[in-house]
């Protein structure tokens, strides 16, 4: 019996090195592939909001958890665009020195939404951004369980806020942690097996 006390030890300790791994495993977020797809505006598309409704695209926006990787779809007119602008120039319809100018051919153009944080989009025409053809996008990381953006002035914040103690763990520290784990685990238990072997009784 005194001899198959060293078995039972190395098995017990295999056993909890798998559950460790497959606990570190579990507390990493699935990532969701392909990313989604997201029809800006809905059936009326990227454009002018009809009547006093200035605020009809923010609103779409809104009603939408839009996370790292997902995808904006742009259809519009072929006399419009679509500018990626700092928020100074979303509040002013600034279209003259825009972050990026989406290219639109036909009207109709994707952005894929690279980043955590705060996107403003508006028209480059400045009367039609005026108009209420702009949008403030909130984005989160994957895996992160933060409710939707509140509406503005909610929506004029340079950076997301995130209450004290409240923020998300970056999956790669995730990931890195499991990891470290693993191979720790595999280290000792190799380092056991071979002390088992040099010094197991013959």
């Amino acid at each position: 019996m005194a001899r198959l006390v060293p078995l039972i030890v190395v098995v017990v300790f295999a056993a909890a090195s798998c559950g460790v791994l497959l606990a570190g495993a579990s507390a990493t977020p699935s990532r969701r592939t392909p990313a989604d797809v997201y029809h800006v505006g809905d059936a009326k598309g990227w454009a002018v909001p009809p009547g006093n409704a200035t605020d009809t695209l923010n609103r779409w926006a809104t009603s939408h958890r839009f996370r790292v990787g997902d995808v904006l779809d742009f259809k519009y007119s072929k006399k419009d665009s679509v500018l990626l602008v700092r928020r100074g120039d979303y509040d002013g319809c600034g279209a003259a020195r825009p972050v990026r100018r989406l290219p639109g051919g036909g009207g109709h153009t994707r952005f894929r939404l690279d980043r955590p944080g705060l996107f403003y989009f508006i028209s480059g025409v400045p009367a039609r951004c005026e108009a209420g053809e702009r949008m403030v996008v909130h984005v989160v990381e994957l895996g992160a369980t933060a409710p939707a953006p509140a509406p503005a002035p909610a929506w004029m914040d340079e950076e997301p806020s995130h209450p004290s103690g409240d923020r998300p763990i970056p999956v790669a520290f995730r990931l890195f942690v499991a990891a470290g784990l693993g191979f720790v685990s595999g280290c000792f238990f190799a380092g056991l097996v071979l002390w088992l072997c040099i010094n197991w009784p013959r």
